[in-house]
């Protein structure tokens, strides 16, 4: 019986560290579809003025400004990469 008991305690202990190795993911990936880490910036103002220049440029194709990770500045983050041409086009 004590086995079992033994047995039972590992195993909840062994989920709850799976649960919170899961949980600790970037929120970079929490929120799915290839969101990447800009830069950091000062103020909103700032991320958000970066964020648009980088669409209008075709560096990426959205972009969004969330709190860093520590109140000190604002973190940029981007998903895709925007239309990228390797040279002038044939004509």
């Amino acid at each position: 019986m004590r086995l079992s008991r033994i047995r039972a305690t590992t195993a909840l202990g062994l989920l709850a560290g799976t649960v919170m190795w899961t949980a600790s993911a970037s929120p970079a990936t929490a929120s799915g579809g290839g969101w990447r880490e800009e830069g950091h910036f000062d103020t909103q103002g700032a991320c958000r003025k970066a964020g648009q220049t980088g669409v209008e440029k075709s560096k990426w194709d959205e972009y969004k400004c969330r709190p860093g990770r520590s109140a000190n500045y604002v973190t940029l983050w981007v998903r895709g990469g925007g239309a990228r041409f390797a040279g002038p086009t044939a004509g």
